[in-house]
């Protein structure tokens, strides 16, 4: 029989939590991991939460070997892609993590350190960078790119042909027309409709979306 690697959680918020139940929810015959715990700069962070793993340390003092898995439950964008980088430079190997209810194309491609959370729908030739978190069903268009470290909420939708920059965050109910850009670092709104492009690092909120702030 295989030897399973050791699985550790880097975050212990609400989405940390979150993750730890899908992993509860992917079978047991498909698993080539098994969990250890949770890695978080806040040990008291499960004060008052029932969890059956523990947390064992800062994933910033974590010894790397290689031979174990982390999943990224961090749902800040940049705070996300600068811890995960530097965790990557120091041997840490990601693995994403796409619930059984998921519905992913063949065709699509899911890269390292990404969270595929219940219901969500990735269609035929999307492209899904590192340490992205998608959530709740939510629907990604055919050819849609998505940049590493994105955060999309629950129930958004993103057309056909759209880009989402790096880093970029997408309210809960956010739509993003097809063939519409939304900028690296942008934050778009919950229920906010994008249709046309968002510059890097801008805020934008509305039906019709419009610019709270930018750079």
């Amino acid at each position: 029989m295989p030897v399973k690697r050791d699985l550790f959680i880097v975050g212990a918020g609400g989405l940390g939590r979150e993750a730890l139940a899908w992993t509860n929810e992917i079978p047991v015959e498909m698993r080539d991991w098994e969990m250890k715990g949770f890695l978080n700069s806040i040990p008291s962070a499960f004060d008052g939460y029932a969890v059956d793993f523990p947390i064992l340390c800062d994933p910033l003092d974590f010894n790397y070997t290689g031979d174990e898995s982390l999943i990224c439950a961090i749902g800040d964008p940049q705070g996300k892609l600068k811890l995960c980088r530097t965790l990557v430079q120091r041997g840490a190997c990601f693995m994403s993590l796409i619930h059984p209810c998921a519905i992913v194309s063949p065709s699509a491609r899911v890269a390292s350190g990404c969270i595929i959370a219940t219901a969500v729908i990735i269609s035929p030739g999307a492209t899904i960078g590192s340490f992205a978190v998608i959530l709740g069903s939510t629907a990604i268009g055919a050819d849609v790119i998505v940049g590493e470290g994105l955060t999309i909420s629950g129930f958004c939708f993103v057309g056909e042909r759209a880009i989402i920059g790096e880093g970029a965050f997408l309210g809960s109910h956010a739509i993003v027309m097809p063939g519409s850009i939304v900028g690296k670092g942008a934050r778009i709104g919950a229920r906010t409709v994008v249709s046309g492009k968002v510059p890097a690092g801008a805020t934008f909120f509305g039906v019709p979306g419009q610019m709270i702030a930018g750079f």
